[in-house]
Formats: C-alpha cells, structure tokens, sequence
C-alpha cells in the first residue's frame, strides 16, 4: 500500500516498527500509539524524526486514548500492540487478558464507527496443542485447562477473533486476521527462543535448550511478515477472513540452537532447561507448530521466502552492528 493514511498499535515493538518503516518508505503517513513515549522507543531511532511519522503514547485499556489517538481518514488500522512472551503469560496473566481483550475491544469500537479496516495479529497459539500438523486455517482449538496460564495468550486472541467476526455480522466491519508463526529477526526482545539464543551466544553466555530440543516449530522472518502484513491491508478479497503467516520449514530446537552456536563461533555450548521444573503446571509445551499457508498462496500470492540460516545470518549481522541491543540490562535467565 501506498500515499495513505494508516494507524498502527504497538509500532515501537518487534514487528510493529519493521512496519513502521516499510509503511514509510511507501510514501504512508503512518499513525502509531504505543505504551511508552517515543525517546525511548529505541527500535524507531531510525525514522523518528521522519516527518510523516506522528506518534502517540496512550494505554490500550483507556477509551479516552485510542479515541484521542484515532485517525478519522485513516484507510487500515494495523493492530499489533500486546502482550507477548511465556514468561509474562505466568508472571501476570490478568494484565494479559485485560491488555489484549479490552484493548482490542476498544479499537474495534472505534474502527466500527469510522468503518476502518482492522487488520489485526493474532498467533499461531490460537490452535493450542492440536496433535494434527499442519494446521489450516479452519483447524480446531485443543487448549489445556484454565488454571494453566500458559494458555490466557491463545484465549484471549481467540476471544478477540470472534469479536471481529460479530462486529462483521453486526455492522460489516471490514478485518483480517493474520496468525504468526514464531516471527524473529533484528530487534526482537531477547525474551524469545532465537533471539535470546543470539543474545546469549554473543555475549558468550549459554543458550537454553528447552526439553532436551525435541520440540520443533516453523520460524518466519520478520521481513515476510511485514511482507504478508501489507498484502492483506491492500486486499479487499482479504477481508473477513484469517490467514497464517507462516513458514512451512519445520525444525527441532536442537538444530536452532546448534546452528546459532556456529553462525555466532560461540563456544559456550548450551544449557539444558527443563520447563516442567522451571514453570510447574502452569506451562504445557506445544510439541509441534506448523502451519499450511495455501491460503495465503493462493489468495494472497505470499510465501515466506527467506529460510532460517539466511534469517539467522541477517539477524546476527545486524547486532555486530548494534552492540546497544546486546547491552540492553542483565541477561535473560529464561
């Protein structure tokens, strides 16, 4: 998409900023509201002062803010601002909920009375553990009980899903759905499995291999995502529906992590972490993620292009590059 008028909630995070800058570079004037102001918002040093970037600091939760916030003439609002991260599902899963419900919940409301399309990221959590990989689309939800707050990530997406569903029967509103696939790449949080992994290979620290590394998962570049994020903004046969953004490339965490060690030349080796000792009942894996992306082929003509070594490659360049990112507080404990 071009020359428009376009919002995007969490634009200082991982994949909201690598938009930012893509939207951009397109000619967009792009609105973005986040949570923390925009001298600190350290993953858009590079286009802050930019003259068609305007930003706002608000709070999600508030309804005075995202109407402040909102752009009347706006074509799209790109909703990505939430919380993200296992180890903040367990410390506070009620902030999560709260953030990601009722903030969404807010943006809707607002994007109904300006008849603004919602596009609007949600997770490849949403199918919780369903044993039958690849997942569709159309895939059902197998989630565990409710007292594990690992799984108030993937309820509360859910949730939100079906609001953008009602508000489509209720009153037309045009949304799509995107579900991630484990985005990584420059400037993610080091709170992640491949980013953390690079954060500790390069500071010379052990990485942790969760679970002996049998688990194995789809990782999408960040740059896909972005990719695939415009695709639906700019597609009116894309409205009303979900897509994965996902790479179909499955791997185990072993190779991740030994890979990792090798593209890094670290010799620190790898630390074993156990998540049943370290989260209790409150945390239940999923053995295998793994997505189909016909859909989105088909009807959107995107694919992820860029595999893992190059992904990883390109994202451990970029922090030789950017030593502050590895100097951001004390290394990550898990």
């Amino acid at each position: 998409m071009e020359n428009s008028v376009v919002m995007v909630t969490g634009g200082a995070g991982f994949v909201g900023s690598h938009l930012v800058e893509s939207l951009l570079n397109n000619g967009n004037k792009v609105y973005v509201f986040d949570v923390i102001p925009l001298e600190q918002a350290r993953n858009l040093h590079e286009v802050r002062n930019h003259e068609n970037l305007h930003y706002f600091v608000g709070d999600l939760r508030k309804q005075e803010d995202i109407e402040q916030f909102w752009q009347k003439d706006a074509s799209v609002i790109f909703h990505l601002a939430s919380v993200v991260g296992i180890r903040h599902y367990i410390a506070d899963p009620l902030s999560l909920v709260d953030i990601v419900v009722i903030g969404t919940r807010h943006i809707l409301t607002a994007a109904a009375k300006y008849n603004t399309k919602v596009v609007f990221s949600s997770t490849s959590e949403i199918y919780g553990k369903n044993p039958e990989v690849p997942w569709s689309e159309e895939s059902d939800r197998v989630l565990g009980p409710t007292y594990v707050d690992r799984w108030s990530y993937a309820t509360s997406k859910a949730v939100c899903e079906h609001m953008l569903y009602g508000m489509k029967k209720q009153c037309g509103l045009p949304f799509v759905i995107v579900r991630f696939f484990n985005v990584y790449g420059p400037r993610q949080n080091p709170d992640f499995v491949v980013s953390q992994s690079i954060y500790k290979a390069m500071r010379g620290e052990q990485p942790l291999l969760y679970d002996d590394g049998k688990t194995t998962r789809c990782f999408t570049f960040v740059e896909d995502i972005v990719r695939g994020l415009m695709l639906v903004a700019g597609s009116p046969e894309a409205n009303g529906q979900a897509f994965n953004l996902g790479n179909s490339v499955e791997v185990n965490m072993r190779y991740v992590i030994e890979t990792i060690l090798e593209k890094t030349c670290s010799k620190s080796g790898y630390q074993e972490f156990n998540t049943g000792k370290e989260y209790g009942k409150q945390y239940e894996d999923i053995i295998r993620r793994i997505p189909k992306v016909e859909k989105a082929e088909e009807r959107l003509g995107w694919r992820a292009e860029i595999q893992l070594e190059e992904g990883l490659l390109r994202t451990i360049d970029w922090v030789r590059e950017n030593q502050w990112w590895l100097e951001q507080g004390e290394s990550v404990k898990g």
